[in-house]
């Protein structure tokens, strides 16, 4: 397998040069890197959509009853075409859901926290975190364009280190492919 890998080695450079590229080219225009994701978000809606209308078109043939997995079908199909046609307004309502879920997560935090504090010590590090998730879901409630900010440096944050460890394991493994020839050939 590593033998395999290891002639294979120029495939994961490849992919972290780009993840490296993808990285700088998110963090010099972030505004592209937001409208990829929400156009990504549109495609990814369609293809699930078109998966629960054939779901449902094969239950239908089978059990007589199918509008479970045509209605969502539908509605997928639906939102992933708006989600491309209008990848501003569908990008806004990404970063919203994103705010909302952060704000509750932050306040399940906090109350899971107060229950347990009875139990444990150093509950009080689980409210903190909860306490600043709060606080970030609400600014990006209030703040949209925050939540555009943050989404834009992760994505170009995890394209760069993913790519950073692709090259660098790309790498790693042509070296062990030269060992390997030297030690094949000796």
């Amino acid at each position: 397998m590593l033998a395999m890998a290891s002639r294979q080695w120029w495939v994961l450079a490849l992919q972290g040069a780009l993840g490296i590229a993808v990285g700088i080219l998110a963090i010099i225009y972030p505004d592209l890197a937001l409208a990829t994701i929400a156009l990504l978000f549109g495609a990814w809606a369609i293809v699930s959509g078109v998966s629960q209308l054939t779901a449902g078109w094969q239950v239908a043939e089978h059990r007589g009853r199918s509008w479970p997995f045509l209605v969502a079908g539908a509605a997928s199909v639906i939102a992933g075409v708006l989600a491309l046609v209008f990848p501003g307004i569908t990008l806004l309502y990404l970063i919203l859901l994103l705010g909302a879920w952060i704000l509750i997560s932050g306040v399940m935090e906090v109350y899971s926290a107060w229950r347990i504090r009875n139990e444990i010590t150093g509950e009080w590090i689980l409210a903190a975190l909860g306490f600043l998730r709060v606080v970030v879901g609400g600014i990006i409630l209030a703040i949209p364009v925050v939540g555009a900010l943050l989404t834009a440096v992760l994505f170009a944050t995890w394209a760069l280190l993913s790519g950073i460890a692709a090259l660098a394991l790309g790498l790693r493994l042509r070296q062990l492919r030269t060992a390997m020839s030297t030690a094949g050939a000796a």
